[in-house]
């Protein structure tokens, strides 16, 4: 039994053993097997062309070795991995086996044309080899001489016809020196397809280039007639962007230079330098102009003078070299752009979002392109052109759009703001205006008081002398009458000299810029106290004959209060209340004496007359206001009023009709003594 099972397990591990050995035998035939050879179909263009190509490195190896060498299988079919390997500007071998279209009537053989699509090749040279061993050179192209116009189709390179017959096997050899990015995009066309994939990228770039530079030129000269620096620094900006895209399609190498093959490279360095420099500069711009916090603005302005004195450096270092340093430089500039208009503060609600938006989406492509170019790598199933074109024109439309939108709004804020200040200009002066009629008013109010002022002066001037002469005339009447009255006489007429001279004191000219600040210290300086007694009393002298012949009972009551106030004053204003309730007293007594109320003094005239109603009161408080019997010129109650207020007194009437009245004048403490 275990003989049988050790021999059991021997047979099983030489059937494995064979098993190994014959798939490593399918896998070296396998290997070795023959290219994949394409096999062509009459005016069918064949896309993709990349997927059969063998790839290999350029060494300087003959044509015949790498066709060898690509028979036996002994190149790569991943381009990636031999892209890898070479360094920058150092070529890269693509072969691909071609058979001719199978036998068609009337019809012997067909062409094509072998296209490329890679964007910024340096050089490329296409060789067709021969099934008896015959190379015929299709392309010779390199930027680095003189421009060939017959080299493209519009912007594409093209070979000459590749004109096989019938069942005829070739092989395409291709040397591709790669710029920025390295990628393999070939394409096989018929003669009619090649003219209409020829025509339709003619006319795409047509209305790309149109489109877009009739937008940059309406937003330039928008720029120039808002007279705003930022938009105009982007419009620079997008034009200049604008001119480098159409440097990566060779169209300034075409119409520009096309014998000067040697300044290509540099010039399109120059211009990616110019758009860094302007991209740092608006960046700048933009902070000092949309954000409220200004920070970094000036970091900004000497990357964009760096970028600047950058342009220096390619006359004298190598594109190697100079190439990744620009990309790396662009790329600062693009994360600037992103802070700037994060920044912006002077935009609000969508067109903020709306800006930050197309902004962070741009820079993302053009991000994506920068990668593309520093790893120098390409992606399937996009163009790479068109993708650079799409890319720039969001970002020059969101750039045209956000700031002509921001502008506009900004400019419409401006003007309502300025509406506002105007309005409030307005304002300020219908004040001015209001102030300056006011003050006209005062002005004319002022000299109609000068002017009455003048007039009470003539009269208080002619009244004195009369006044002289019957003062003497009734001194010498008087000559044999007691004391009491002459002391009496004397004093009625000393009364009415100063009331005359002290209104021609204040009417002198001298004294009109001092008039009020004398009467302020006239009303400031406290007299001595006095007894109050000696107003009543003056008063009841004053007028006690004239309540006599109207058969009123005037009544003085005496007081020992001494006061400190102003004696003419208070003079003026009990005179002018005992006068009033005599006149307007028909029967009863007139009454005047002091009560004491705490602190204060209050001086009382009460009378039987009458009495007034709220509304008279109202009424009669006002200058020149008098009731309908009334012969008098409505002054007194006034007069009294006025004084008080001056002398800090304060005068109150109670009173009610057919009950008399009462006038309380009252003396605050301060005066009282």
């Amino acid at each position: 039994m275990l003989d049988q099972k050790g021999e059991g397990d021997g047979v099983r591990a030489v059937i494995a053993y064979f098993l190994v050995c014959l798939s490593v035998v399918f896998a070296t035939v396998a290997a070795s097997a023959a290219p994949q050879t394409l096999q062509l179909k009459h005016n069918r263009p064949v896309e993709n062309v990349g997927e059969f190509m063998g790839f290999a490195e350029d060494r300087k190896q003959a044509l015949a070795e790498l066709a060898a060498q690509f028979k036996d299988s002994g190149l790569s079919d991943s381009f990636e991995s031999v892209a890898s390997k070479v360094v920058p500007y150092q070529g890269i071998w693509g072969l691909l086996a071609i058979k001719g279209p199978e036998p068609v009537p009337a019809q012997t053989h067909s062409g094509w044309f072998l296209a490329s699509d890679i964007y910024g090749l340096i050089a490329l040279d296409v060789f067709l080899i021969r099934s008896d061993g015959t190379v015929e050179q299709l392309l010779n192209h390199d930027i680095r001489r003189a421009f060939n116009p017959d080299d493209y189709s519009m912007s594409r390179l093209r070979s000459a016809s590749i004109v096989l017959g019938s069942g005829e096997e070739a092989i395409v050899a291709t040397r591709m020196v790669h710029g920025a990015i390295e990628e393999v995009d070939f394409a096989l066309e018929p003669p009619a397809v090649h003219q209409e994939n020829a025509f339709a990228s003619g006319l795409k770039l047509a209305g790309f280039y149109a489109f877009l530079g009739s937008c940059l030129i309406f937003f330039f000269a928008f720029s120039i007639a808002m007279k705003s620096i930022v938009e105009f620094s982007y419009a620079l900006l997008l034009m200049l962007g604008l001119g480098f895209v159409s440097y990566l399609d060779n169209f300034p190498f075409r119409w520009l230079y096309p014998d000067l093959p040697d300044i290509h490279l540099s010039v399109g360095l120059v211009l990616l330098l110019l758009v860094i420099a302007q991209g740092y500069f608006c960046a700048g711009l933009s902070l000092q102009r949309y954000a409220s916090r200004q920070r970094f603005h000036m970091q900004l302005f000497w990357a964009g003078a760096g970028a600047l004195g950058a342009i220096v450096l390619v006359f004298f270092l190598p594109a190697e070299f100079m190439a990744p340093f620009s990309y790396v430089l662009l790329a600062g500039m693009l994360l600037a752009q992103v802070y700037a208009v994060f920044q912006w503060d002077a935009f609000n609600g969508a067109r903020k979002r709306v800006v930050r938006w197309v902004t962070a989406i741009t820079i993302t492509g053009f991000t994506l392109v920068i990668v593309l170019a520093i790893f120098r790598m390409g992606i399937e199933e996009i163009s790479i052109p068109w993708f650079i074109k799409g890319v720039y024109a969001t970002l020059a439309f969101g750039v045209m759009a956000g700031l002509s939108t921001g502008l506009v709004e900004l400019r419409r804020e401006h003007a309502r703001a300025l509406n506002r200040e105007i309005e409030a200009v307005r304002k300020e002066a219908d004040v001015a205006r209001e102030l300056l009629r006011a003050e006209q008013n005062y002005s004319r109010v002022r000299e109609l008081a000068e002017k009455r002022q003048l007039q009470l002066a003539t009269m208080s001037h002619d009244i004195k002398q009369p006044l002289s002469a019957l003062r003497m005339t009734v001194e010498a009447m008087t000559r044999d009458e007691t004391g009491a009255t002459r002391a009496r006489l004397h004093e009625a007429f000393d009364y009415i000299q100063n009331l005359a001279l002290e209104h021609l004191e204040d009417a002198r000219p001298d004294m009109a810029d001092e008039s009020t600040d004398n009467d302020l210290d006239r009303d400031q300086s406290d007299p001595q106290p006095y007894g109050i007694s000696l107003i009543l009393e003056t008063v009841g002298q004053m007028f006690r004959d004239e309540a006599t012949s109207k058969d009123l009972n005037l009544v003085i009551v005496e007081s020992s209060v001494q006061i400190s106030v102003q004696p003419l004053a208070l003079m003026r204003i009990a005179s002018n209340l005992v006068s009033n309730a005599i006149k307007y007293t028909e029967k009863g007594k007139v009454l005047a004496g002091v009560r004491r109320r705490g602190d204060n003094v209050l001086l009382q005239v009460i009378d039987t007359g009458p009495g007034m109603s709220e509304a008279e009161l109202t009424q009669f408080r006002k200058a020149w206001k008098s009731g309908k019997d009334s012969e008098g010129h409505g002054l007194g109650l006034a007069i009294c009023m006025d004084l008080a207020s001056q002398n800090g007194l304060v005068l109150d009437v109670s009173s009610e009709p057919g009950r008399g009245t009462l006038f309380s004048l009252r003396i605050p403490t301060a005066f009282s003594g």
